[in-house]
């Protein structure tokens, strides 16, 4: 009878544990729906500072280097020092990057399910603007992918790029013009 009631406790216990953990762990698809979502994409367009409360500023010995020449901006590295945050005004333009850091022992990229992943960040720039990607699916191998007005040149106002291959994300960057 103990022991029928020790395994019923470890199998509670251990139903327990994995719900917890389900129903706690934050998805790196979940994490760059956040960055662009939540802050690149409205920091472009509006200006308030993203990753307000966020990461920490890069030490001298992170060995990260951020853009020269960027005013009313800064650089934040999240997520465990995974990735590093830059924003600000480059060349008339405000921009949002996130890229992933080599000194990071976890992983370096954004692991993403591939299966839907256009459609999937079309949907979630949308609010922002009504941009379309360049491409319909992901390919092999790390290729650029942009999300464009559809009535702009590639190089007129709100537009998202991303250097991605099925299931990883490497960096997300957003620009508007600084004037809109």
């Amino acid at each position: 009878m103990k022991s029928a009631g020790f395994v019923v406790g470890a199998g509670l216990a251990a139903l327990a544990v994995w719900l917890f953990y389900a129903l706690t762990t934050v998805r790196d698809d979940d994490l760059l729906a956040a960055v662009l979502g939540d802050h690149c994409l409205p920091y472009v367009q509006s200006g308030p500072a993203p990753f307000a409360d966020m990461g920490r500023a890069p030490g001298v010995y992170d060995a990260i280097e951020p853009r020269e020449g960027v005013s009313d901006g800064a650089a934040r590295l999240i997520h465990d020092g995974r990735f590093v945050a830059q924003w600000g005004i480059y060349d008339g333009l405000r921009f949002c990057e996130v890229k992933s850091t080599s000194a990071s022992v976890s992983p370096t990229v954004f692991e993403v399910e591939p299966s839907g992943f256009i459609p999937r960040y079309t949907e979630l720039i949308a609010p922002f603007a009504p941009l379309v990607p360049d491409v319909e699916t992901l390919r092999d191998g790390p290729r650029s992918i942009g999300w464009y007005g559809a009535d702009r040149a590639p190089t007129e106002g709100l537009r998202v790029l991303m250097v991605a291959s099925p299931g990883r994300v490497a960096s997300v960057l957003a620009v508007a013009p600084a004037h809109d």
